[in-house]
């Protein structure tokens, strides 16, 4: 299924896989002014082909690598015949995409289809609007975020996703989603486009909830850690248990692998800038 919102200047897609009738998760992008900011997954290519063949898409920008946000890339290259921008390790895995992806991303996403793309640039042109490319890593290594200075539009890709976020996927890094978040909040966004959430008003304060509720997380585990607690015990401790997703998405995705990304940056919490006082008042 797709759905489509026009927010002013910016429009919105929501796609997602249905089973039953039921969609089973959401994903977002969005289009500005000739410009396409991640491309939706595959599961709904057909609906996004159509409704992309009705705009006037001049090229597409990926905030990274996962095959929800890249899924359509090659049908929207072969179709309209588009150039497509994304960081150096998103094209690599773009031109040779992994075939051992858990059933649960192949149920709820698809496949993404082999796909090439260019280096995206410092500076990404939307019309008369000027993104700024602006790269966090954290979620991924590759992970990208697009920000609109005049208006404070910050397209988020996966780095926000909700303030209270307890799980990790394998192999993400929690110092590079502080300092990714600390880079983002610095450039005070109004509003948020992000990938599972949509368009999001007060940017900057969501961005701060979010940073610190981590960072208190991370000063539990590193206490617990410190006093000789096992893993297992610090799960119990500071969660009271592990997430049901875990299971689910075949031992890849869950709060285990955040305590792990703490425990393996302790270093980080000794320099790592501290907490960000909500009240913080931006210009």
């Amino acid at each position: 299924m797709l759905r489509r919102t026009n927010y002013g200047e910016v429009t919105g897609f929501k796609a997602s896989r249905t089973i039953l009738g039921r969609p089973i998760y959401f994903t977002h992008f969005f289009f500005l002014n000739g410009l396409l900011i991640d491309t939706g997954p595959h599961c709904s290519s057909k609906e996004v082909i159509t409704a992309l063949k009705k705009l006037p898409v001049e090229k597409v920008v990926i905030t990274h690598q996962h095959e929800d946000h890249t899924g359509n890339c090659s049908l929207i290259s072969e179709e309209l015949g588009v150039p497509i921008y994304a960081h150096p390790a998103t094209i690599r895995v773009m031109a040779d995409p992994p075939d051992n992806i858990e059933i649960y991303r192949k149920v709820m996403w698809g496949m993404a289809p082999r796909a090439g793309a260019n280096p995206v640039s410092r500076i990404v042109t939307a019309g008369c609007y000027s993104l700024e490319v602006i790269h966090t890593g954290g979620h991924s290594i590759d992970h990208v975020c697009y920000f609109e200075p005049h208006n404070r539009w910050l397209f988020c890709g996966d780095i926000y996703l909700g303030e209270n976020l307890t799980g990790f996927m394998v192999g993400e890094n929690i110092a590079e989603h502080l300092t990714g978040l600390q880079r983002l909040i610095a450039l005070e966004p109004k509003i948020l486009f992000c990938g599972l959430k949509g368009r999001l008003t007060n940017g900057t304060k969501k961005l701060i909830s979010k940073y610190n509720y981590w960072w208190d997380i991370c000063f539990r585990v590193k206490k617990l850690f410190e006093a000789g607690k096992s893993r297992r015990e610090i799960i119990t401790a500071v969660f009271g248990s592990e997430m049901f997703f875990y299971y689910f998405s075949q031992s890849s995705w869950g709060r285990r692998y955040l305590i792990d990304s703490i425990i393996e940056n302790l270093d980080y919490f000794e320099t790592g800038q501290k907490k960000i006082p909500q009240e913080t008042q931006f210009s």
